[in-house]
């Protein structure tokens, strides 16, 4: 007992020292004047480093995160290329000597508060739930990096180009199309994928049936429910884990044809940035292109 004490005691004073010799570090770190835009900036979070590559005046963005850097799961993996990697990790983005860190509202929250404590700055950005989101995140990183101007040019492309897009609201009569994921994950009102369905000019099975936020919803609720098309994620369906067995179930496949299954690539899902166009893009064309195949069919 007393040995394990012990043990314990002399963790939490290496612990203690190294914290102490990192607070003495930071004093060679010189903050921006007042109204200079940062110098040294680091993301931390998938969403925050995508709207960060887009946005940041070359060589003003120093790091993202590994996620950002893999092409499974980024839209700017080329772009991240040529930027240093982290992974949350307090020690690591500490060395990169960074005047600005931004991450996601659910980032690593001990990496968060212990840079706070060392004097860096750090602003989070809440995840984004509409397209409203998208414009203020946009905007405001803008605001943090000191390019306004720029984050006002991707805002203004983003609304055009949103225009283009515009369907007609969806209305009784418009299609229904209901998420499923591993674990039988789907998603309902006040979400960014309920909001890109709704672009597309479908209905949300998951805003039918009164689903707020990000729920399970049970496969025989999904089988009942009867959407016109049920939509899995590209990366799920050749994935051998547990949690994705229940999207080879026999019910899944005896309701829903080859026909009435979408597949989306989740990596414009994932993440509001002005790049989620693509998303309602493609699945407008999915909707359209088995539309058209039913209607050669049934001649």
């Amino acid at each position: 007992m007393r040995a394990s004490r012990q043990a314990s005691d002399a963790r939490r004073g290496a612990a203690g020292r190294v914290l102490a010799v990192l607070l003495a570090l930071t004093a060679p770190t010189v903050a921006p004047a007042a109204g200079e835009a940062p110098r040294r900036v680091v993301s931390m979070n998938l969403c925050t480093d995508q709207i960060a590559m887009l946005v940041a005046a070359p060589g003003q963005l120093v790091s993202v995160s590994h996620l950002a850097a893999r092409p499974d799961v980024s839209l700017m993996s080329a772009e991240a290329a040529g930027l240093a990697i982290n992974h949350g990790l307090a020690e690591e983005i500490f060395r990169l000597d960074p005047d600005l860190v931004v991450a996601g509202t659910y980032t690593t929250r001990a990496t968060v508060n212990l840079l706070r404590r060392l004097g860096r700055r750090v602003e989070e950005f809440r995840p984004e739930a509409s397209f409203a989101d998208i414009r203020e995140n946009v905007r405001r990183m803008g605001e943090l990096l000191g390019r306004e101007a720029e984050a006002a040019r991707l805002i203004a492309a983003f609304d055009a180009e949103a225009a283009a897009l515009a369907a007609a609201p969806p209305g009784e009569d418009a299609p229904v199309l209901g998420s499923f994921g591993a674990n039988s994950y789907t998603s309902g009102a006040g979400t960014l994928e309920n909001a890109i369905v709704g672009a597309a000019g479908l209905r949300h099975l998951g805003e039918d049936l009164a689903i707020t936020g990000t729920t399970r919803l049970p496969l025989e609720a999904l089988v009942l429910a009867d959407p016109d098309y049920v939509l899995l994620w590209e990366r799920s369906r050749n994935d051998p884990s547990r949690a994705a067995d229940i999207l080879r179930h026999p019910a899944l496949d005896a309701r829903f044809s080859s026909e009435r299954r979408l597949s989306a690539d989740s990596r414009a899902w994932i993440c509001g940035t002005p790049l989620t166009l693509e998303a309602v893009k493609r699945l407008r064309a999915a909707v359209l292109g088995q539309t058209s195949l039913r209607r050669e069919e049934g001649r």
